[in-house]
């Protein structure tokens, strides 16, 4: 097939179907002019770890991920320190989850202006014990 890659060998990152995916395993075409077969598990982060086999030479457009991707990455330089304590912090937040009723996040994050003096009463109520209500 004209302009498709050699198939992959295992550990390499490949993009297929709109997706990124680490290449499991590798079997060689049985005869010539047959297509490889290759084990794939996803690495984007919603389907992470879903898995994908595919025929190599039948798929449209596939690439291998190559290292030289990453330098070039590399060379741009990176964010300066309070930018990246920026986005660190904002990552923090994002991942902030409803079993600690210490943190909370929606007053933050709900577009509305909020006043300190009502923080303190949020975080009086988060930490009550909540009783559910039987309708019966």
């Amino acid at each position: 097939m004209i302009g498709i890659p050699p198939p992959p060998a295992p550990g390499q990152l490949v993009h297929v179907r709109q997706r990124q995916w680490l290449v499991e395993e590798t079997v060689s075409a049985p005869k010539p002019g047959e297509a490889a077969l290759v084990r794939l598990a996803c690495v984007d982060d919603d389907p992470q770890g879903e898995e994908l086999t595919v025929l190599w030479e039948c798929e449209v457009d596939p690439q291998i991920l190559i290292a030289e991707a990453w330098e070039k990455l590399g060379d741009r330089g990176f964010d300066p320190p309070d930018r990246f304590a920026a986005y660190l912090h904002t990552f923090r937040w994002s991942c902030v989850t409803a079993t600690d009723p210490r943190l909370f996040q929606a007053p933050f994050r709900a577009g509305i202006r909020l006043d300190a003096y009502q923080l303190d009463p949020l975080s009086c109520v988060l930490r009550v014990p909540r009783q559910s209500h039987d309708p019966e």
